[in-house]
């Protein structure tokens, strides 16, 4: 026997409730994990968030024009390496000390190796104790003459 005036109601409100409001509701969780996954990986910027000043671009040790991000000579980054290997750095503190070099704040270091802003400090920090040096501005004059050296 067929449905009829408002049986045909109560099965539409059924289908809506118990098929169509479910699939929507997927469909939504779905496009919302799908775009905080792409801002993700575009780096997200936060509203209201101050600009970056880089490390280094005004202390007294900055390192020099040549030494922006993509600028340093394949010659200069290979003394500089050479220099912190004999210091017995591990590759995570060159990394973060070459970025410090490049005038790039902890908090872009940080988000480019998928670490904590704090976790950054403490490579830094123990770089320099490697280094034997107090300060960035310290270890920028010493990446800075490592990088001019030309022995």
């Amino acid at each position: 026997m067929m449905p009829t005036g408002f049986e045909w109601v109560v099965i539409w409100f059924a289908l809506f409730i118990n098929v169509i409001l479910p699939v929507a509701a997927m469909i939504a969780v779905i496009v919302l994990v799908v775009h905080l996954v792409r801002k993700g990986r575009k780096g997200g910027s936060s509203a209201g968030a101050s600009p970056a000043v880089p490390v280094g671009s005004q202390a007294a040790g900055a390192p020099p024009a040549s030494a922006a991000p993509g600028r340093l000579s394949k010659e200069a980054a290979a003394k500089i390496d050479r220099m912190l290997a004999s210091h017995n750095l591990t590759d995570r503190e060159r990394d973060i000390l070459m970025g410090v070099y490049a005038g790039k704040t902890q908090a872009q270091i940080a988000e480019e190796l998928f670490l904590s802003r704090s976790t950054v400090g403490t490579y830094c920090t123990r770089a320099y104790e490697k280094l034997g040096v107090e300060t960035k501005d310290e270890a920028l004059a010493l990446l800075d003459r490592a990088a001019a050296d030309e022995a």
